[in-house]
Order: C-alpha cells, then sequence, then structure tokens
C-alpha cells in the first residue's frame, strides 16, 4: 500500500468495506437458522393431515362429505380437530376422531427449541453449524416416522369406523391427505440442515488462502472470523 508525502497509509477503505459486506452477510445468515427453526414450529399450528369424509359413514364427528383436519399441534398435544361446521353428525352419532399425544411430534418441538437457542446463543461457528445441523436433520427425520405414524393410525381407525364397501378402486389410504404444515416444516428443517452442515464442512476445512498480490508483494494472512 503506497504511503503519503507525510508517511501517513491511505485507508484500506476497499478492504474495510469488503470486510463489512461479509460481516453482514455472516449477520445474515446466522438469522436464517433460528428464523428456519422458528418458521417450522409455527407451522405446527397449520394442517398437517385431512380425512376426506366421502367415505361411507363419514370419519369421527363428521358426516360424508366433511373434512376433518389434524394440525401439527393436534398430533403433539393430543388436541380435537377441526371439522367442517355444517358437516358435523348429531351427537349420538359422533365417534372419536381425537388421536392420543403423539411423541415423535412433542420431540420434533423440543428439539426445534433447543435448535433455536443454540442457533442463537452459541459464539462459535464450528460448534453452532454443526449442532445445529444434527438437531434440524433429527428433526426432519422424526417429523416423517411421526407423519408416517400417524396416517397408519388414522387409516386404522377409518378402516374400523366404515359403515360399508368402499367405492370401487378405493382404499382407505386414499381419504387420507397430507397437508402443507407438515410440508412445508419438512422443507424448513431440511434447508436448514442442509445450510448448517454445509457451513460446518466450510469451517472444518478451514478458510481458503488469500492469494498472492499480483505484484509479488506480501501476501494478505489476515483470517476472517468464523461465520
Amino acid at each position: 500500500m503506497r504511503e503519503g508525502v507525510t508517511g501517513r497509509r491511505e485507508p484500506p477503505t476497499l478492504s474495510r468495506m469488503a470486510d463489512d459486506e461479509r460481516r453482514s452477510v455472516r449477520r445474515f445468515s446466522r438469522l436464517l437458522s433460528p428464523a428456519g427453526l422458528v418458521l417450522a414450529g409455527l407451522l405446527f399450528l397449520a394442517p398437517f393431515l385431512t380425512v376426506s369424509c366421502e367415505a361411507p359413514g363419514g370419519y369421527g364427528r363428521a358426516a360424508p362429505g366433511g373434512t376433518t383436519t389434524y394440525t401439527g399441534w393436534d398430533l403433539a398435544t393430543g388436541g380435537t380437530p377441526d371439522v367442517t361446521a355444517d358437516k358435523l353428525l348429531p351427537p349420538e352419532q359422533r365417534r372419536s376422531d381425537v388421536l392420543a399425544p403423539q411423541p415423535l411430534a412433542g420431540v420434533v418441538l423440543v428439539l426445534l427449541v433447543i435448535g433455536v437457542l443454540i442457533a442463537a446463543g452459541v459464539g462459535r461457528a464450528r460448534t453452532r453449524r454443526g449442532v445445529v445441523a444434527a438437531l434440524a436433520a433429527m428433526a426432519a427425520l422424526f417429523l416423517l416416522v411421526n407423519q408416517a405414524t400417524v396416517r397408519v393410525l388414522v387409516e386404522e381407525r377409518l378402516r374400523e369406523q366404515l359403515t360399508g364397501p368402499l367405492p370401487a378402486g378405493k382404499d382407505v389410504g386414499d381419504f387420507v391427505h397430507d397437508q402443507g404444515g407438515f410440508g412445508f416444516a419438512l422443507l424448513a428443517l431440511v434447508l436448514v440442515a442442509l445450510g448448517n452442515l454445509a457451513g460446518w464442512v466450510r469451517l472444518v476445512r478451514g478458510p481458503a488462502a488469500a492469494p498472492a498480490p499480483a505484484d509479488g508483494g506480501p501476501a494478505a494472512t489476515r483470517a476472517l472470523p468464523e461465520g
């Protein structure tokens, strides 16, 4: 770097701007993990599973033609699912549609809370990214297994409540549908896991060496802090 007549170095404006930009990117990227985990948790309030009650006799409290909707929170806590308002059966004809609290759904919520705390509170990037990647991957796996388990439970209950034969070519599974709350929660967890895994791998490999200046001067040796 050239020095002026007074012997003072010229301010490294471009280098400082580049460092500031990289720090801003790191701060933004660090917010993505807790935001993604919080989003996955909020999606538990959205529909995870629906039962289309076109099956003979309907399902649970819903008459034929109605829809029973389970949110992720219903599955985790054993809550009462929503039913199409104008398709409720008379009280004396209603059957059970409440599932027992699903342990894996509860585990997913616990993992999300732990992940948010670690993503927001752990300063060392390598540890933070590695742990958050593992937690998000575990949560995604448990969410998948929970959804498959719930589908089996609902299909068995629907089969028990049938009052007549199914339409030709239909199976009870055709009346049970995964919903967007589950799909988007799973997507958020996968993205958080992959993003943090990529960052962890980059940090384990170490920062890239700075290229030597074209004029043959000394190479920059200052490493950027972990992101």
